[in-house]
């Protein structure tokens, strides 16, 4: 026991003395939306706390939610190569018309559920970390996820078919093929004028994640839900190459490792989310988290997974072909294999 209470204090010592001589360093960030649990629970404490502490107080940052920087979210890859934003998270589905490879690592259906979401980010990541690198100037530090991309609906849905003909809010352009195959009218709106639209009847239903939907009260102006999760809104943080270049050697030690630490938190605390989402929305069951409502839902039956299974698999195709043949081997070879999808 000793020799173990030795060990921890000398390995304390060492880490103070490295943080000791870690250079004074700040960052602006600019992080998810903070409408959303993760943001609160965990960015915040993240960036304000945990890594200045990690640093002995040497590194330390602003951080600013999305809508309140006044970003929409596409821009923000731009924002961080021109070093306007140090460091910054977005949505490959929001950054991908700079580049069809993004969307690869969160294709429509491929995953249903979170766990399988988060294999394919770890077995897609190395692709995205060389391209954001070599093509974008930007330096990938973690991934993120959000809950289940689910419908929120004014009328109700109890079947796929009830889809056909509705106007849907989506996002990115996967996505919009998918509502497509549904038979749906996929419309793009941003996030904030959701309710307004579905107040007026500008759309019908609205996609977004099973716990963000609630936190920003959908549940108010659309009571139906259909539980198809679609995608998980996958993400990063990064930080532009050039300031990456510019960092000391050992602040970019210590960020690299606590973007490790804030990835892990991340997939975690939306996993366990994502768990008591559907019982926040329902007001049934195990509810923590979020706001209890009385949404009605419904979710694809047995019949209606073959329908979805082959339509995820066309939608893979198409963005294949816009994609090129070497993105497609690269995917193949690791997103892919993590699902066990191969795409031609």
């Amino acid at each position: 026991m000793k020799k173990i209470v030795g060990a921890i204090l000398l390995a304390a010592a060492h880490a103070g003395a490295m943080a000791a001589d870690l250079p004074k360093t700040h960052f602006k960030v600019v992080g998810g939306g903070s409408h959303n649990y993760t943001f609160g629970a965990v960015e915040k404490p993240f960036w304000e706390t945990m890594l200045p502490e990690a640093s002995g107080g040497q590194v330390t940052a602003d951080l600013a939610g999305l809508a309140e920087s006044g970003l929409k979210g596409p821009e923000v890859v731009r924002l961080m190569r021109a070093g306007a934003v140090d460091i910054g998270m977005g949505v490959f589905a929001y950054v991908s018309s700079d580049d069809a490879m993004f969307e690869g690592i969160d294709l429509p259906g491929m995953a249903t559920d979170i766990d399988t979401a988060r294999k394919v980010a770890q077995a897609y990541r190395p692709v995205l970390d060389r391209r954001m690198s070599e093509r974008h100037g930007i330096k990938l530090l973690a991934t993120v996820a959000y809950t289940a991309q689910v419908f929120f609906c004014r009328e109700p849905v109890a079947q796929l078919a009830d889809l056909k003909g509705r106007k849907i809010r989506t996002r990115g352009r996967n996505m919009a093929d998918y509502v497509s195959a549904l038979g749906g009218n996929p419309v793009t709106l941003p996030f904030a004028e959701v309710v307004t639209a579905l107040q007026t009847g500008v759309i019908d239903c609205a996609v977004t994640g099973i716990g963000s939907g609630n936190a920003a009260k959908w549940f108010e102006v659309a009571n139906n839900l259909y539980n198809l999760p679609i995608d998980w809104s996958v993400g990063f943080y990064g930080i532009g190459l050039k300031r990456w270049q510019r960092l000391d050697p050992s602040v970019q030690a210590l960020l690299e490792q606590q973007s490790q630490v804030l990835e892990n938190r991340l997939w975690d605390e939306t996993k366990r989310e994502n768990d008591f989402a559907l019982a926040c929305n329902t007001g049934e069951g195990d509810c923590q988290i979020h706001e209890k409502a009385n949404m009605k839902a419904a979710a694809p039956t047995a019949q209606d997974q073959a329908v979805l299974r082959s339509i995820a698999l066309n939608i893979a195709q198409q963005w294949g072909k816009r994609c090129g043949t070497d993105c497609v081997r690269e995917w193949n070879e690791t997103a892919g294999a993590a699902v066990g999808v191969t795409i031609d």
